[in-house]
């Protein structure tokens, strides 16, 4: 077998493979002494139908199995034998086969770039470290009494105001009709919040129990509902009941009651505590992006298609996976799969850059990752969910998804290995 190469590219090769004579002959041979074999032809028995016979009827049947069968016993072997590693299935465009000459096709492949790290040691990193300050504990504290306050039905007849929980039934109209989707019962709103429409929960300042309204309100082009998105809808309100929220007292007391704390100022301690992970945690993935900000600019390099097309499905698959767990499909977004690609193709393609820059500096420093590592890993994962084990390492095994776990592991102990080589520059705030 002769095996030439053609550089299309930093990143795309063509290989032109010939594979001869005897080879061709020998897989003609073949498939045409099945065929005699099962071959069924008028005016002769079952294996008894001549070889010119054969070839009258088959002729086209047995150039594309011959065809297909020689690419498939000699693309890998070419592969291997010139030492290259495939990013994307093959472009394949086969040549003619005759009987009695040698056979040549051609497969088009990108591999990965050949990267010449340039600086990655001792990058300079200049990254505000916050400090836990006190308006930061008490916001958390405000979030918990919030998150623990009661709603109490108000008793007197008494106007609508900001910050009320309001109880309604409302029935949305365009152009007189009732919309999809738009009528409810009991329905719950929070005035001031903005969690439904603002526009439209500003308009309820005021009114009393029993009260009913027309509002008229324009929808946002970009709202999540496709079928209210950009339309003017008029809702007709009924108030049914209004509520006020309790807050909690700031007290021992509020803090016995979230947990194992003897005190308020136990409770304060831990929160602190908190966002000090918190604070420590963004302020690493901020210095893991600045890294790879500058890894970037200092290794210009070709980043093949079929990488960056790979990455933008998985971050397309995410968004689906992410909006399905709202209730929600693309449909509802307003966009297709195809324009939500190409929005996420410049971030895709820098994700790429990234990995392959840190991949080939873990191979350059030999930084791999063990099986004790992965399973480790995998009883983090497994107590963060409370998922048994066994059972999310078989679902794992079963979706191949350990060498996916293994590379972002690689890729995470790479940037904490760049981070703790890089010269920092931090200027404490407050």
């Amino acid at each position: 077998m002769d095996i030439n190469i053609q550089e299309l590219s930093p990143v795309k090769r063509k290989l032109t493979i010939e594979i001869p004579v005897e080879l061709v002959k020998k897989e003609i041979d073949l498939v045409y002494e099945g065929l005699k074999k099962k071959a069924k032809i008028k005016g002769f028995r079952p294996g008894k139908a001549p070889r010119n016979i054969l070839e009258r009827y088959f002729k086209d049947y047995v150039k594309a199995e011959v065809i297909q069968k020689l690419i498939e016993d000699t693309y890998q072997t070419a592969i291997a034998e010139k030492n290259l590693n495939p990013v994307s299935q093959p472009l394949i465009e086969p040549g003619d086969l005759e009987v009695g000459k040698s056979f040549q096709y051609t497969a088009t492949i990108e591999i990965k770039p050949d990267i010449q790290l340039e600086g990655y040691t001792g990058l300079k990193l200049e990254i505000l470290k916050e400090p836990v300050l006190d308006k930061d504990i008490e916001e958390r504290l405000k979030n918990l009494q919030n998150l623990h306050a009661n709603l109490k039905t108000i008793e007197e007849q008494r106007p609508i105001k900001h910050g009320d929980y309001v109880i309604l039934d409302y029935e949305a109209k365009e152009n007189g009709r009732i919309v999809d989707g738009g009528r409810a019962i009991n329905f719950t709103i929070e005035v001031g919040s903005g969690q439904f429409f603002k526009e439209l929960e500003e308009k309820l300042i005021g009114m009393k129990v029993d009260e009913e309204k027309e509002i008229e309100i324009s929808i946002p082009k970009d709202y999540g509902y496709a079928k209210w998105a950009g339309k003017n809808l008029s809702f007709h309100i009924k108030i049914k009941e209004i509520k006020e929220k309790i807050l909690p007292s700031l007290d021992d007391e509020f803090a016995r009651d979230l947990g194992d704390y003897s005190s308020l100022d136990d409770l304060k301690a831990h929160l602190k505590k908190e966002i000090e992970k918190e604070k420590e945690l963004a302020w690493k993935r901020e210095s893991k992006e600045k890294i790879m900000d500058q890894l970037i600019e200092k290794n210009p390099f070709e980043v093949p298609q079929s990488m960056i097309e790979k990455q933008a499905r998985i971050l397309v698959s995410n968004t689906k996976v992410k909006l399905a767990a709202q209730g929600l499909s693309l449909k509802n977004m307003n966009v297709t799969e195809e324009e939500l690609m190409e929005e996420y193709r410049e971030m895709a393609e820098r994700q790429v850059r990234a990995y392959l820059i840190l991949e080939k500096i873990a191979e350059k420093e030999g930084i791999s990752v063990s099986e004790e590592e992965v399973e480790n890993h995998l009883k983090e994962i497994s107590e963060g969910t409370n998922q048994r084990f066994d059972v999310l390492k078989r679902y794992y095994e079963k979706n191949n998804l350990i060498p996916e776990l293994k590379s972002e592991m690689l890729i995470e102990k790479t940037l904490n290995l760049l981070l703790e080589k890089a010269e920092i520059q931090s200027n404490l705030e407050g």
